[in-house]
């Protein structure tokens, strides 16, 4: 007895808690994943960003012409004295340059308007992994909550097996020196035999709900899960965050089409130095170049620029409504929550009530039946009552903690804070 209790003991200190296990959620890939994105938008908010930069490039040429060709643009005053002095004049066939470039936008619009886009869209996505993460965490904890209903299950028909064992070994006297038919045996035995075939079944059942849990956190579980709980804080509708960030994106992102029809204008900056061969006396000739100018750009049909004005009215129609209803499911998901959570802990009570009479009703039972008094029927009615009261009860705290989450969800909460 004493090596059983000490098992016992042991047991319980090693074994996994739901907060180990909720912690364990932020190590899958599936986490992960969805942190990726929001470092993937911030990319691209800096690439944005970096746009609005002097954009600076070296370049390098080699040209073969069918004829000599200027290598810098000649001035014809300037062109008379080299022909008077006999000196190389800037033509070649074959022409080799280096250089570099400097262009920046000075006013293009639709930057600035992406650039809001995006911010939006990464606040957006970051409300929307902490929905991801909480998502998980509350389906941990129905799974957890649905993995000790069948352990409790388990149990309660183990306690039903050992209770009509103890009436079948007594019984198994009266039959052995023909005061009891064996038939009440048989009938016992049998009902053994049926509880063994739903516990085989409840364990089949156990190492689903374990391989679910495997996938969720890469934890493979021994036994069952200690789970406590408290209140869930009353919050705002935690899943509208998003949305409404997606709102404001869809508007910016209307904005940065409209915008794209103003003017575009940019500076760009070019210097470059040229090597060749004279072709009058076929000396080497180096000229440098260098030019800075403001360009306009500015598109005055743009069929294509019109249909994406039109799908961004549409996406940003799409958004709103998208709130409206997500608001207006949440508000009857929570209702119902808190009413089902109120009849929950009614329940629980009466079952307590229920269980303590029912241990009473069996004791009588059981007595009534060795003194054959009650049939082995109506005996056996009293151990299923009793087991079912049990399974009942364990099954009520898994669908509490099941909707608790599930309200944790609807505000926001990371579980770690209600279940321990």
């Amino acid at each position: 007895m004493k090596r059983v209790f000490i098992l016992l003991a042991f047991s319980y200190l090693n074994a996994t808690s739901i907060s180990s296990l909720l912690d364990k959620i932020e190590d899958t890939p599936d986490y992960k994943i969805d942190r990726l994105s929001i470092k993937q938008l911030r990319a691209t908010k800096s690439a944005i960003r970096g746009s609005l930069f002097p954009k600076v490039s070296i370049f390098g040429a080699a040209e073969h012409y069918n004829m000599p060709v200027s290598m810098k643009p000649l001035l014809p005053t300037e062109s008379g004295k080299l022909i008077q002095s006999h000196s190389a004049l800037p033509f070649s066939q074959n022409i080799y340059k280096i250089g570099f470039n400097i262009t920046m936008p000075i006013f293009v619009k639709e930057i600035y308007d992406n650039k809001k886009r995006v911010e939006h869209l990464l606040r957006a996505t970051t409300y929307q992994t902490k929905i991801n993460l909480i998502k998980k965490q509350a389906l941990l904890v129905t799974y957890v909550s649905n993995l000790n209903y069948l352990y409790a299950l388990k149990s309660a028909l183990n306690k039903q097996k050992n209770s009509i064992y103890k009436s079948y070994k007594a019984v198994s006297v009266g039959v052995n020196v023909g005061r009891i038919p064996e038939f009440k045996l048989l009938r016992l035995k049998d009902a053994i035999n049926q509880i063994k075939l739903k516990i085989s079944q409840i364990n089949r059942n156990i190492i689903d709900i374990k391989s679910s849990i495997y996938k969720v956190t890469k934890v493979n579980l021994k036994s069952r899960v200690k789970v406590s709980s408290s209140r869930v804080p009353r919050g705002n509708f935690y899943a509208l965050k998003p949305l409404k960030e997606k709102i404001k994106a869809s508007e910016y992102d209307l904005k940065a089409k409209k915008d794209a029809f103003y003017p575009k204008v940019n500076l760009k900056v070019v210097g470059s130095r040229s090597f060749g061969e004279a072709y009058n006396n076929k000396k080497n000739v180096v000229t440098n170049m260098a030019s800075a100018g403001l360009y306009v750009n500015w598109d005055i049909l743009n069929k294509k620029a019109n249909g994406d004005i039109q799908r961004a009215k549409v996406e940003k129609i799409k958004s709103t409504l998208e709130l409206a209803k997500t608001k207006k499911d949440l508000q009857a998901d929570i209702q119902k929550i808190n009413q089902t959570l109120r009849e929950i802990d009614k329940e629980i009570r009466y079952i307590r009530e229920s269980l303590t009479i029912k241990k009473e009703l069996l004791v009588g039972a059981k007595t009534a039946f060795r003194l054959d008094r009650m049939s082995v029927d109506e005996y056996l009615s009293y151990e299923d009552d009793l087991a079912k009261t049990r399974a009942d009860l364990a099954n009520l705290y898994a669908l509490k903690n099941s909707f608790k989450a599930q309200k944790g969800l609807i505000y926001g909460i990371n579980l770690k804070r209600i279940f321990r």
